[in-house]
């Protein structure tokens, strides 16, 4: 038996993030409501990682984008060399 390739799951980082008033009331609001909904109390900051899993998980042109490779093109601009403004021609 021929066993597929055993991925290693990507490593966990640390995000820092600062909310606008209006938005960390919002998250307040939506952890009262997690509570309504599902009996459970929860940290309005360990919403956020479920939410923007959420968010990326439905958002059908990401999706599609994804799927389609076009990410794997990384589009690069030339940066030109240039000196005081002003563009030299490259060799």
């Amino acid at each position: 038996m021929k066993l597929a390739r055993i991925a290693k799951p990507l490593r966990s980082v640390q995000v820092r993030v600062m909310l606008a008033g209006d938005l960390n009331a919002s998250l307040e609001h939506y952890a009262l409501y997690y509570q309504h909904v599902h009996g459970d109390s929860v940290d309005a900051r360990a919403l956020i990682p479920e939410i923007l899993r959420a968010f990326l998980d439905t958002d059908r042109e990401f999706q599609s984008w994804s799927r389609s490779g076009a990410h794997s093109q990384q589009h690069h601009a030339p940066t030109p060399a240039s000196t005081n403004g002003t563009t030299k021609a490259q060799p």
